[in-house]
């Protein structure tokens, strides 16, 4: 304990190292090994610690439960203070003031966001076996099952706020431990569809060639491929488009990297700068667009900046969101 803080007083005045006693930083992953999460924290942990003071190794690992909430909930009270853990979770706790303004157990305004690995676009997709091939068909199928992994994790928001703004008929199950999980239950034909996935996930091997994408999730059309619907052009009056966009504005901020409340600012710093690094290393640019994992690093100042603006939304937009998605 004492060489950690040393670590953390030496990092503070610009000369320490970001590094536990084994010299070792840990990023760990709200969901199950093999989804765009764990790939995208993978790749990232591949180059940070070359930009970090003391070249640490980076290790990740897999914290799955209840859409990262379980994970989110753990930094929100981890006394770390040397930058040596790190966290992803679901974009989606973004906005747990608004969705849940009474729970305490993860608050987005007091933990750091250090950087986010998307801005892209979300979608809904449906398996090629369920027949299902138009945004509208979802909507008005009450057989169809759309896979989530908990109702903290976009996979259950979006849906939700879709099946109540939009009239939609599907079910939503909830309990996967990660995307694969959801990805083979639809091959099984025990689900038909899942939403908030994005276009890194679309890309890897054949997985385009196995789904239906029926319908884009995003604040403006993003033009990322031709096909799907726009999902806010759905919506029946323009306080439910506001509510439904307000909901949707977590994909901004996709793949979120954050530090504990405890991380002083000069170590958060530290951090934002690896990252930032890291978006313009030549090795790792290759490398993204190698594995098609689409990473657009976005530093942590900004992000947090979004987050506040989506927080500040009318009150009459936070309740019908938060209504939507009960």
């Amino acid at each position: 304990m004492l060489k950690r803080a040393l670590l953390a007083i030496g990092l503070a005045v610009g000369l320490g190292s970001v590094a536990s006693a084994d010299g070792l930083v840990t990023l760990q992953v709200g969901y199950s090994p093999g989804g765009s999460y764990d790939l995208n924290a993978r790749l990232v942990a591949e180059y940070l610690g070359k930009y970090l003071p003391g070249k640490p190794d980076v290790i990740v690992e897999n914290v799955p439960g209840a859409g990262s909430l379980v994970l989110a909930r753990q930094m929100m009270t981890d006394p770390t203070v040397d930058g040596t853990h790190l966290a992803t979770i679901s974009s989606a706790l973004a906005l747990a003031p608004v969705f849940d303004p009474d729970n305490t157990d993860f608050d987005p305004r007091k933990v750091h966001y250090i950087a986010s690995l998307s801005d892209h676009a979300s979608y809904c997709v449906t398996s090629k076996r369920s027949g299902i091939t138009t945004f509208r068909q979802l909507l008005d199928s009450p057989d169809a099952k759309v896979g989530s992994t908990g109702r903290s994790s976009t996979t259950y928001t979006f849906p939700a706020a879709i099946r109540a703004a939009l009239n939609g008929k599907f079910q939503i199950v909830t309990g996967f431990q990660g995307a694969n999980e959801i990805d083979l239950a639809m091959e099984r034909g025990d689900i038909q569809a899942r939403c908030g996935i994005g276009l890194d996930t679309i890309s890897q091997g054949d997985f385009a060639e196995r789904i239906n994408v029926v319908a884009e999730l995003a604040l403006s059309p993003q033009g990322e491929m031709e096909g799907p619907a726009f999902a806010l052009d759905f919506a029946p009056d323009p306080a439910a488009r506001a509510a439904l966009a307000l909901v949707f504005a977590s994909s901004s901020v996709h793949h979120p990297i954050i530090a504990p409340p405890a991380t002083p600012p000069a170590v958060v710093q530290t951090l934002r700068n690896a990252f930032v690094a890291v978006a313009s290393d030549p090795a790792f640019i290759a490398e993204n667009a190698r594995r098609k994992t689409g990473i657009v690093i976005t530093d942590g100042a900004t992000v947090e900046a979004k987050i506040a603006g989506f927080l500040a939304a009318p009150a009459d937009v936070q309740a019908r969101a938060r209504d939507y998605v009960r």
